[in-house]
């Protein structure tokens, strides 16, 4: 062999792009390949093709890599570039790479046999996202490491890479190990054997070291931000996309030839000359009025309802109903049917979630079962049996509200404990999952009074978590607190005056942030209880950054709120209440409220319900409907917002 970069990737990629499973993704400016769509022998060629005039592979060489890679899970492996001998299936050489390591592999033989080495670098800091260029040097026995053109690492190693390494009737597989199992799930944008010398001093120094050149594939070659004329016509293409409700990622070199989609304003813009250059017109959706699209009937009355998807599968809402069986519905032909009946002990709320590739439902019970046990569930969805089954049960006192989230790569969940007997002044628990079980485990207490609801948000690096605090044991007018995660648990930001509080909803508009609170009921057991004791004041408060608190925004007089759900249609942005009760009649209306600015939000629709207790936005591809749920007669209702 010469000392010419042999470009591996070239070989396995035609000028035009057009091999079968590989796409072109552009990210942060720059385009590579993702190569986990193609089968494995569609990634792979003879080695006899690079190395026509000798069979053994170089005893010195470099191999120079730029790579993006996602974040992989514990213990996962992925291969970048093997040569396997094809009649053995023995690997040859070998570059893997996990969460913590880069790992270098090859066949060493002598007269004992022959056996595979390992060579690994330790954090290499590679699956972060972002783009990483890597030159791996071999000489002898030692192997040097430079990533994105800084100080090398050096392995002096006992066994030093073999001097006749034959690569007769082998081939070199790119993005695998010519099977299925540990395929390169990243993106790839250089992939060169230098042999006979190291490349750093080629590629170092240089201006953009996470993205150094040696010799990248010519479909990869052209100028981000400046499609050629037949560009789309050439080869599948695709660039990385963000999605927002409104706010405006910025749009710097980092962003160049970045699409954006405002969801709100369902606007698609392009990121050139760090402008967003509209690329799509806005469409200027607007409500117009709501229609009753369906009755749902269901078991018995419903307390709660959660609208998830499942990917693959399809639309599904769990209904907490309040006798001895909850159920979840499927969306079929624009209708949502019967599903799966799953018993319950007067189930409260269901919250669906996900770790990982797991996907989750949890049932908040407010009962005790058959044994006078309290134990709300878990339960995982089974793609074996498309059903869920029953995962993990956990001990709840009249559990209201369950409440999952994520923070720093962690998974928690917060069950809203309202009462122990006549005692409503109990704790909450936080529970962590952990990933050696398999299961949740409680990881903090928090003390609360009558808790209805839990809502967490982010706000930066910063995640909150509030709870609804309803009842103190005898009067409803209680504070409901708001809690900040500093150095691993929950701790007191702030207090909010709150009058039986059923429900907290946040949501964004622009930069601004909100947070609502549902009031139910006035009541002290000193004083006599009136009918207007239920027609109360919720409230909305704005994040004020400079106070560092919510402050109040604005009062809408609502009759035992229960429940608020914030939804958006084109450019409008609207809150939905659930009234249940007027002290006289739970026959009462649920109102829609539409932002309009320095205004507030004001109400525009009046909706007809009955003991409203939940409501639930969601959207299908024939457009935006609102769910809300009963807890005075066996029925829901999805709505269908009408649009102009």
């Amino acid at each position: 062999t010469d000392l010419r970069p042999l470009d591996i990737l070239a070989e396995v990629v035609p000028s035009d792009g057009a091999t079968s499973g590989i796409r072109i993704v552009q990210v942060h400016g720059a385009r590579g390949l993702q190569l986990s769509a193609a089968a494995p022998h569609v990634m792979s060629f003879p080695a006899s093709r690079i190395f026509s005039q000798c069979d053994l592979f170089p005893e010195e060489f470099s191999i120079v890599v730029t790579l993006r890679v996602p974040h992989l899970p514990p213990k996962r492996n992925e291969y970048l570039l093997t040569v396997v001998a094809e009649e053995s299936d023995l690997l040859l050489l070998g570059l893997r790479f996990s969460p913590a390591q880069l790992h270098f592999l090859f066949l060493r033989e002598d007269t004992a046999g022959a056996w595979q080495t390992r060579v690994s670098f330790r954090s290499p800091a590679l699956v972060d996202s972002r783009w990483h260029t890597l030159v791996l040097a071999v000489s002898a026995g030692i192997f040097s490491l430079t990533t994105d053109c800084g100080l090398p690492v050096d392995i002096m190693a006992d066994v030093p890479f073999p001097a006749t390494l034959s690569v007769k009737g082998a081939r070199f597989f790119v993005g695998s190990r010519r099977r299925a199992k540990g395929l390169f799930t990243g993106l790839v944008r250089q992939l060169v054997l230098l042999p006979g010398s190291d490349a750093t001093p080629r590629l170092c120094p240089s201006r953009n070291a996470p993205l150094a050149v040696l010799s990248i594939p010519r479909v990869l070659q052209a100028l981000t931000g400046k499609p050629e004329d037949n560009e789309v016509l050439k080869y599948p293409y695709e660039t990385n996309i963000r999605v927002t409700l409104g706010p405006r990622p910025p749009c710097t070199e980092m962003e160049d030839a970045q699409f954006w989609f405002d969801a709100s304003r369902k606007g698609l813009y392009l990121c050139v000359g760090n402008e967003w250059v509209s690329v799509l017109a806005e469409a200027k959706e607007r409500l117009d009025y709501v229609e009753e699209h369906q009755n749902l009937f269901t078991n018995s009355e419903t307390l709660g309802i959660e609208v998830f998807r499942i990917p693959q599968v399809g639309l599904f809402v769990a209904t907490a109903n309040r006798k001895a069986t909850s159920a979840v519905y499927k969306w079929t032909e624009g209708k949502f049917v019967s599903y799966q009946n799953i018993p319950t002990h007067q189930a409260q709320a269901w919250r669906h979630f996900t770790i990982g590739k797991k996907i989750f439902l949890a049932v908040a019970n407010f009962e005790p079962d058959e044994k006078g046990q309290e134990f709300s569930v878990i339960y995982k969805w089974s793609h074996r049996k498309l059903k869920f089954t029953p995962y993990q049960s956990i001990a709840t006192h009249s559990a209201r509200d369950w409440e999952a989230f994520e923070v720093d790569g962690e998974h928690f969940l917060a069950v809203a404990n309202h009462r122990e007997g006549d005692n409503h002044n109990i704790d909450s628990v936080i529970y962590k999952w952990n990933p050696a079980t398999q299961l949740f485990e409680a990881n903090q207490t928090i003390a609360t009074s009558g808790a209805y609801d839990w809502e967490f948000f982010s706000v930066g690096p910063y995640s909150f978590l509030v709870v609804a605090n309803t009842f103190n044991g005898t009067s409803t007018k209680v504070h409901s607190h708001l809690y900040i995660r500093l150095l691993g648990s929950f701790q007191l930001f702030q207090s909010f005056p709150t009058f039986g509080a059923a429900d907290w909803e946040v949501f964004h508009i622009g930069e601004r942030i909100f947070l609502a609170v549902a009031n139910s009921h006035s009541y002290d057991v000193e004083m006599q209880v009136q009918n207007d004791s239920y027609v109360i004041n919720s409230v909305i408060y704005e994040l004020n950054v400079t106070a560092q608190a919510f402050v109040k925004f604005q009062d809408i007089l609502t009759c035992s709120a229960l429940d608020w759900e914030f939804f958006s249609v084109g450019e409008d942005y609207f809150l939905v209440v659930a009234n249940s009760f007027d002290g006289r009649s739970f026959s009462v209306n649920s109102i829609i409220y539409r932002w309009q600015g320095y205004e507030g939000f004001v109400a525009v629709h009046s909706l007809p319900t009955v003991g409203c207790r939940d409501w639930e936005a969601f959207s299908t591809t024939a457009g935006a409907y609102l769910i809300y749920s009963s807890a005075k007669e066996p029925l829901s209702r999805v709505l269908r917002l009408r649009t102009r």
